[in-house]
């Protein structure tokens, strides 16, 4: 399959221009709060709260919100959480230059942020089948993941500098006008080239439905299950990142902005190689999970802050090839009726396990060591893909199941 398959199509290209520039101002803020609360606080646990209220609604509403996606206009829902989210961006901006920010208003404003995630994360993923359909969607994708890749290359040092520079005020600011960009994208997608999403009879179109679909299909189950493991014990790189440059290597945000940026670059490259590659639902995940477990056992052992810088290329690299492939194995396995209730559920298990992996990384950061977390997750990754790679072996794989049989069934 062609890498960059996704970009032959426009509406594609102008969605993927609105959102890198967005995804930019996103990384100033959480480069900015995640400073914010290790300054007030000088804690890694109440930055573990922090990330965990950022996510908590995905985890709760993920599911209803996969259900919303199915029945309205997604580039009209995800204008209007684009708003909501500007609005929230100028809000914190303000709180910071008055010069009022407290950790109750921080996790307050940080928690309100976190229900808007969880209804626009279900709504960007259907939106990608639309976009391109379902033989470029590997490509979509995997460019849909190198958008945060490149944004957290260029919005991390970016914000140290501005940190620096402008203060820390600026970079909630400049979130707040990034959303401009999303809003010129998503008005010029053409709705008469969308790829129309055929949606099932209003008796299955509930989240019973999306449950007993996933448990009937192994393919789609696998990775779901898989996604929920690493991300509570692997994927909590906004708490460990920052809480190893401050803790670890006694560093600054500049650091902490020069090690995500630096870590971006494998990112993306995991990305692009992620884009031209039409997984097998089992072994290529695993081998991928494979490389993903091996990086953070030796990225834990860094003896030294730039040995961290380094090691953060290959590691974002097999973390980009996780998450794409995994994505990938999900969406080509799910029928386009069903695609937002089980991406939801997919954002549950990716996004909506970090509140747990976020309290539970903090507080081992506090009890034990920075290195710590990430032997952990290396550990979690290496069992998900043995567990895998014993399935494969087994072989077989499960007939198709359609949303009709699952209601019928019922």
């Amino acid at each position: 399959m062609e890498r960059f398959a996704a970009f032959h199509h426009r509406n594609f290209r102008r969605y993927f221009a609105g959102q890198v520039i967005s995804s930019v101002g996103t990384w100033l803020q959480a480069l900015a709060v995640t400073w914010l609360v290790l300054d007030i606080s000088g804690r890694s646990d109440r930055l573990g709260i922090a990330v965990a209220l950022q996510f908590l609604p995905l985890l709760v509403l993920g599911a209803p919100a996969g259900v919303l996606a199915d029945r309205v206009d997604n580039r009209r829902l995800l204008l209007a959480t684009s708003a909501v989210s500007a609005v929230l961006a100028l809000a914190f901006g303000v709180v910071v230059s008055s010069g009022s920010a407290d950790l109750g208003v921080i996790y307050g404003l940080t928690f309100v942020s976190g229900l808007v995630l969880a209804v626009e994360r279900p709504a960007m993923q259907a939106l990608l089948y639309q976009l391109v359909g379902r033989d470029s969607l590997p490509s979509a994708v995997a460019a849909n993941s190198t958008i945060v890749s490149v944004s957290r290359l260029v919005g991390p040092a970016l914000g140290g500098a501005m940190v620096a520079v402008t203060g820390l005020a600026s970079c909630f600011y400049a979130n707040a006008v990034s959303y401009v960009a999303v809003f010129i994208a998503l008005a010029s997608i053409s709705r008469s080239q969308l790829v129309p999403r055929p949606l099932g009879a209003r008796s299955g179109r509930n989240l019973r439905a999306a449950v007993a679909y996933v448990r009937s299909r192994p393919d789609v189950r696998r990775p779901l299950v898989v996604m929920a493991v690493v991300g509570v014990v692997a994927l909590n790189f906004q708490t460990t990142f920052p809480s190893m440059v401050r803790f670890g290597f006694d560093r600054g945000a500049g650091a902490v902005g020069v090690a995500m940026s630096v870590s971006a670059i494998g990112s993306i490259l995991g990305g692009i190689y992620a884009a031209g590659i039409t997984p097998h639902p089992r072994r290529t995940l695993a081998l991928a999970l494979t490389g993903f477990g091996a990086m953070l056992v030796v990225f834990a052992a860094a003896p030294s802050y730039p040995a961290f810088v380094v090691l953060s290329i290959p590691l974002g690299f097999a973390s980009a090839c996780f998450q794409s492939i995994d994505t990938v194995a999900v969406q080509q396995a799910t029928e386009p009726s069903m695609q937002g209730r089980v991406m939801a559920l997919h954002q549950m298990a990716w996004y909506g396990s970090t509140p747990i992996g976020a309290l539970m990384m903090g507080w081992v950061i506090q009890a034990t060591s920075p290195r710590v977390p990430f032997v952990l997750g290396g550990l979690a990754a290496l069992a998900c893909a043995g567990t895998l790679g014993r399935v494969a072996v087994r072989g077989g794989s499960a007939a198709p199941v359609t949303e009709a049989d699952v209601v019928s069934a019922r």
